[in-house]
Order: structure tokens, then C-alpha cells, then sequence
């Protein structure tokens, strides 16, 4: 049964784990961390299961400790050496800690100025441009997502905000 197109992916709340549905049967995929060039082949770290009689999906477990589905991810699925579909999907946990810790350092602030805000003006940044890249890639938009992500991942940077 050949493949009719990639219906979803989603990555779990932890980043290890990505769902790749396919309606038809999928053959091999490559996944690709397009910010730290990491690549999982379903075949060798994922398992295929039939949901219906029509949709599979492709369920992909980072094998590697320090290895997650975080950033902006290309699934290639492929037709002998050449790709026959292609889809982009974002994996936020880096990004999340980053706003988590930026909050809570604004929260934490002891300044007795303004400066406390600048940590929560970032963390917005950060949560904005993450939303953006998701909507980037969802539109196949690879190079816009992947130029999001890494801006975002640019605020991220540690600084002290309380410098009054």
C-alpha cells in the first residue's frame, strides 16, 4: 500500500518520543533534528503499528540520554535512496525550560525598578517566536522555522536583569 500523505506528528511533553501518522502504509522515515543535525531512522529506533485499516504510524523513541525530538524536525519518508514525502514538526522542551526559568526569575526578583520585567518581556519573546516557528513549519516553511527557533533560543541566554 503506498503512502497517500503524512496526516500528523506530534512529540511528546518530555521530547523523547515522536508519532509520525501516515494514511496508507509508511515505508522507512528519517527523522532529523535540523538545529543539531541528529538523525533517527524509524527503522532502527521506532515501531510501526496499523491503527486502522488504512492509517499507520511510525512511533520514534530517542535512543540517546542527552538526545531529544527538541527543535525543528524534518520527516523525510523514504522511497528506496530518494524521499517520497516530506513534513516539519517543532519539539519546544528546550524552549519551555528557558521560559520557565525565565518566569520564575521574574517572579524571584528582588530590583526595586523596572528591570524585574525584563525577564518576563524575554520569556514572552521566547513563547512568541516558538508559536511562530510551530506555524512555520506546520506551512512547510523549514528555513523560517528553523531561523524562529534559533532566535528564540538566542533569549535563552542567562542575564541578570536586576543591574539598577
Amino acid at each position: 500500500m503506498a503512502i497517500t500523505s503524512i496526516t500528523s506528528v506530534t512529540i511528546s511533553a518530555d521530547c523523547k518520543t515522536l508519532t509520525a501518522v501516515f494514511e496508507g502504509q509508511p515505508t522507512p522515515a528519517n527523522f532529523t533534528n535540523e538545529i543539531t543535525t541528529t538523525t533517527f531512522n524509524s527503522t532502527t529506533v521506532g515501531t510501526l503499528t496499523n491503527t486502522s485499516g488504512t492509517t499507520w504510524q511510525w512511533v520514534v523513541t530517542s535512543v540517546q540520554a542527552n538526545e531529544t525530538f527538541t527543535g525543528v524536525i524534518t520527516i523525510d519518508s523514504l522511497n528506496g535512496s530518494s524521499v517520497s514525502l516530506e513534513k516539519y514538526s517543532v519539539g519546544t522542551c528546550e524552549l519551555d525550560c528557558c521560559i520557565a526559568n525565565l518566569v520564575n526569575d521574574a517572579i524571584n526578583c528582588t530590583c526595586d525598578c523596572d528591570r524585574c520585567d525584563e525577564d518576563l518581556h524575554r520569556a514572552e519573546k521566547v513563547h512568541l517566536l516558538a508559536e511562530s516557528a510551530k506555524y512555520s513549519a506546520i506551512n512547510n516553511n523549514v528555513t523560517d522555522a528553523i531561523n524562529k527557533y534559533t532566535k528564540a533560543k538566542e533569549f535563552c541566554t542567562e542575564v541578570c536583569a536586576c543591574g539598577c
